[in-house]
């Protein structure tokens, strides 16, 4: 896995800069993809946090339209 993010830095302003570059870093999903590799997971166990993740999301979208067509 290569980095290749170049951020510019206008005169001395290098906290800008390093900002910058964690938002791109961000962007791309390279943190997200570093701490799923950090170590070994069954593929049973992948396929267990996916479908967690999926239901969990299903369960958050019917909470948002229950409580838009909510009826008095």
């Amino acid at each position: 896995m290569a980095i290749n993010a170049i951020v510019k830095v206008d005169g001395d302003n290098v906290d800008y800069a390093l900002k910058l570059l964690k938002k791109k870093i961000e962007r791309e999903g390279l943190i997200r993809e570093i701490k799923t590799h950090t170590y070994y997971e069954k593929p049973t166990e992948v396929r267990r946090k996916k479908l967690l993740k999926a239901k969990r999301k299903q369960q958050k979208l019917q909470r948002k339209l229950n409580d838009k067509y909510k009826y008095y």
